[in-house]
């Protein structure tokens, strides 16, 4: 073996350059860098190389000193060394102070903060700066924005009694942990979205500036009529008023933020959960399909690359994501098992986590779509061969195996119904994928199912929720009451004794 005493720099740094691998670019850069250090690096020998040379080198150009230091790298790994005394230890940087990163998704600079609270808990806090387009350095508003969250108090000095709504809404949007991309704990990165999203339109402009401890009841039944009388713009530019289901999920958030402040010690009630719900305008009426209909649509769609889809959905009332989600290891020949969906985040497709712990679920299929899915199977498997691809893991994939975009149904489902026959809404508006849903739980609900039962079907986070969307298709329950009654109660029909 050749000692490295027996080297000087510029031979070890030879040596490392004709063992490394990279691209002919790279490789080429290294190259220049190696015949610069070479000429620093002349008359001292590589084990005389101190910190001070390393520094030396670094002044001249950065690169020079991590070419030097991956050079020394291996040497300390073949042994010839004991230390690296070219790396840059990096210096690491406190969570207090902060970063700006580029979210593209969000075409927006992040500044981030997190503060550690007197009992040792991480409290992350954030704030979104739009731009048209990304820049190599943050813009100003956006380092400003960091000084703004960095100069913040921590731990219970954060929120004070003084704190308006605005600040509170802050926090606790802060303190909401959201999913990443590996973890199952926290709250969906689009659920969070919509808490921002209804944070930043109705909440903080209109009750913003009133400091926390002095919002009433009677305020916020102010703001919500405020809101049921006025309207917002929608993404195609048109004026709309706000639904039922806006202004409810208006003042669930708000109610959300102020239990936080309870636990926090800012408030001491939390007045959005005494206040009174606002109407709104009504929801529209959910339509269902009737059992002819569902059955037109099955038969014609049968052998199409989505009849099974179809079908699948109208018998088990799968959300669109989850529909698409399903895999070949879900199906075991007899039953499927929910366990992820297909959405989209940021405008790309995902596999994500179910909408609710409740999601999950195992759902046993009836014979005939059993037979249709074994079908749809031998088909996918001859139709990979033929373009001599892999088989998907996927159940439902777009013409090339892949993941179909959930919003790519809405067009063919359409072009399916016409196929089928069935003719559009008396509005004139057509089918949509997800009144597929509305016909599988209208076809349990008429078959006398119990709502516990119909509620686990659909994967509802409660009997609650289901109750809520769907009383408007129990109304036979009323004839059954009545009928109960006449039979007891009515002369000419009770049997005699």
């Amino acid at each position: 073996m050749v000692r490295l005493t027996d080297m000087d720099s510029g031979e070890w740094l030879d040596r490392w350059l004709a063992t490394k691998q990279a691209t002919p670019k790279t490789l080429e850069k290294y190259a220049l860098a190696v015949r610069t250090l070479k000429e620093s690096l002349a008359s001292i020998e590589i084990e005389e190389i101190t910190v001070a040379v390393a520094e030396r080198v670094g002044k001249e150009d950065p690169a020079l000193r991590s070419v030097l230091s991956m050079a020394l790298a291996q040497a300390v790994k073949a042994n010839l060394i004991g230390s690296n005394i070219a790396a840059v230890k990096r210096e690491q940087r406190k969570p207090q102070e902060g970063s700006l990163y580029y979210r593209p998704n969000r075409k927006a600079w992040m500044a981030q903060v997190t503060f550690i609270s007197p009992d040792g808990r991480p409290i992350k806090r954030t704030r979104l700066i739009k731009v048209d387009r990304k820049t190599k350095n943050p813009p100003e508003e956006a380092v400003r924005a960091l000084e703004e969250l960095k100069a913040l108090k921590t731990g219970g000095g954060m929120l004070k009694g003084s704190s308006t709504i605005e600040e509170l809404m802050n926090e606790w949007l802060a303190s909401i942990r959201v999913k990443g991309p590996n973890q199952s704990d926290g709250l969906a990165r689009a659920t969070f979205a919509q808490y921002e999203s209804l944070t930043r339109r109705q909440v903080i402009p209109m009750l913003g500036k009133i400091k926390a401890k002095d919002l009433t009841r009677s305020r916020v039944d102010r703001w919500l009529r405020d809101l049921e009388s006025s309207h917002y713009t929608s993404p195609n530019g048109k004026s709309v008023d706000y639904s039922a289901n806006t202004l409810r999920l208006c003042r669930v958030v708000l109610g959300m933020a102020l239990k936080w402040a309870i636990r926090e010690g800012v408030v001491a009630r939390n007045v959005a959960r005494e206040s009174l719900p606002a109407g709104g305008r009504p929801q529209p009426e959910k339509h269902a399909m009737t059992e002819e209909q569902a059955a037109q649509l099955i038969d014609s769609s049968r052998g199409t690359p989505l009849g099974t889809l179809w079908a699948l959905m109208i018998v088990t009332g799968l959300r669109r994501g989850e529909a698409l989600g399903l895999r070949w290891q879900d199906f075991d020949g007899e039953s499927i098992t929910v366990t992820s969906q297909i959405k989209l985040e940021g405008g790309k497709i995902a596999r994500g986590d179910l909408k609710t712990d409740k999601s999950r679920r195992r759902i046993r299929l009836p014979g005939f779509l059993v037979r249709d899915l074994e079908t749809h199977r031998e088909l996918q498997r001859a139709t990979t061969e033929k373009n001599g691809g892999v088989l998907s893991e996927l159940i439902f994939t777009n013409s090339k195996g892949g993941p179909i975009r959930p919003d790519n149904l809405r067009d063919r489902f359409i072009s399916a119904c016409k196929r089928a026959g069935i003719a559009s809404h008396e509005d004139g508006k057509p089918w949509g994928v997800h009144e597929l849903r509305h016909t599988a739980a209208s076809q349990l609900l008429n078959d006398r199912v119990p709502m516990q039962i119909v509620s686990r079907i659909l994967g509802h986070s409660s009997i609650t929720v289901t109750l809520d969307v769907y009383s408007h298709l129990t109304d036979q329950d009323s004839e059954l009451v009545a009928d109960s009654m006449n039979n007891r109660y009515d002369k000419d029909t009770r049997p005699e004794k």
